[in-house]
């Protein structure tokens, strides 16, 4: 596959961002109103799609003040100069993603979770395998990534965890570390 022809589909919390967006934000909610503590565990029974939905729109972020991993912002920003398509793929909410996306300018789509789905580990993967049957790079970041590893064409590991590293220590893999 040229590299204008490759698709390249990142996950955000650890992977384009040193942080969790959705514990982040969880953090803010209780540092600003400590009985919201209960609203977030009444929001818990719900699950976690309607957890992060709710958290979303009672918390506000600035895309241009997160922790991003410059190095591997960088390689993404040459691959899309170079003709790659570059997807979002996360497990953080649309409402941030696609703030992310607006600020960033370098995603031709985005994939997150919604009301209905908590879009991490398989749910991601079939979602991404149904919708680029051709193969996909992934560049992730921890063990919650594995059945997305699993199905894609290419890995990337991005400042991994020493479990991920162990998990892929046996498959073929780019690596990015800051």
């Amino acid at each position: 596959m040229a590299d204008s022809d490759e698709i390249i589909c990142v996950d955000l919390d650890g992977t384009l961002i040193k942080s969790d967006l959705s514990w982040d934000s969880a953090r803010k909610l209780v540092k600003k109103n400590l009985f919201n503590i209960f609203e977030l565990i009444f929001w818990c029974f719900k699950g976690i799609p309607y957890l992060k939905y709710r958290v979303a729109k009672e918390i506000d972020i600035d895309p241009s003040a997160l922790p991003y991993n410059s190095d591997f912002l960088s390689y993404l920003i040459q691959k899309k100069s170079e003709g790659s398509k570059i997807y979002l793929a996360t497990g953080s909410t649309e409402k941030y993603a696609k703030q992310i996306a607006d600020y960033l300018q370098i995603f031709d789509g985005v994939f997150a979770s919604d009301l209905k789905t908590n879009l991490v580990g398989k749910n991601k993967a079939q979602k991404l395998e149904q919708t680029f049957p051709n193969g996909f790079t992934y560049a992730g970041n921890s063990t919650d990534d594995l059945h997305v590893w699993k199905k894609s064409s290419k890995k990337i590991l991005v400042n991994p965890s020493e479990k991920a590293k162990r998990a892929m220590r046996f498959v073929e893999h780019s690596l990015y570390e800051s």
